[in-house]
């Protein structure tokens, strides 16, 4: 569908589940509740726990495939130009700024360790600070030449960051990564929204687009649980 067809859909949703008993929307507003939905699905398919109204988006292979606009690549990155409050043998690399989830990651390291070669492509395990506080001195724990911690981390200016660490040996000279870009606004009319200009079209596969419906829609009427959702969905004799 395209950004005009949802927004049609979403008032005729709308007018049922509310039985035309609630202020409209202009163009704009709809436009940003749908780009809303968007980004709240996107959450979910990553995190389907969190998943509040929009049923069956367990997490699955078709599910992943839904997200398949979003898939790209940032390869040798370098490491970022302030290190300003790196951990110990730790180092900054800046994320795209469009960047989500990261999906899949490695780095190319240097290492004195006669035991690794040079140039050599190792694991990144993802940790957490708790992790970190507690196994950054265990011998069997802490990263090694085949293995790099990396933790989470933003600037004040609002950058994302990795924080890639590493034994004394190693040095990390490129990081690349797979990751899930955030999704642009959908708007169907001139916009701006989030700083650009419409008309402009879901970006997600067209099996999705009922959905972000549904969930635009719950999001406009004050719906905050699964079971009011269905039960105005029951109310309005809508099928699942």
């Amino acid at each position: 569908m395209t950004a005009a067809e949802m927004e049609e859909e979403f008032l005729i949703l709308y007018d049922k589940i509310t039985n035309f008993d609630a202020p409209g929307y202009e163009s704009d507003e709809i436009s940003r509740f749908l780009s809303r939905a968007q980004e709240r699905l996107v959450l979910h398919i990553e995190n389907p726990k969190g998943n509040k109204y929009i049923t069956g988006f367990e997490l699955s292979e078709k599910r992943r495939k839904d997200l398949s606009e979003l898939v790209f690549d940032a390869a040798g990155i370098a490491a970022a130009f302030v290190q300003t409050g790196s951990k110990a043998n730790g180092t900054f690399f800046e994320l795209p700024a469009d960047f989500l989830y990261c999906i899949q990651e490695e780095a190319t390291i240097s290492s004195t360790d006669p035991c690794y070669d040079g140039d050599e492509g190792v694991n990144v395990k993802p940790v957490t600070h708790d992790y970190y506080n507690k196994n950054k001195r265990s011998p069997f724990k802490k990263p090694y030449g085949e293995l790099i911690w990396r933790m989470d981390y933003s600037s004040n200016a609002g950058i994302k960051r990795h924080e890639l660490i590493t034994d004394v040996a190693t040095t990390v000279t490129a990081y690349s990564l797979r990751y899930i870009k955030r999704p642009r606004p959908i708007i169907s009319g001139p916009g701006p929204i989030e700083g650009q200009a419409g008309p402009l079209n879901c970006q997600l596969d067209s099996i999705t687009h009922r959905a972000i419906i549904d969930e635009a829609v719950a999001i406009a009427s004050g719906v905050t649980t699964p079971e009011v959702w269905q039960l105005k969905r029951a109310e309005a004799g809508l099928s699942e």
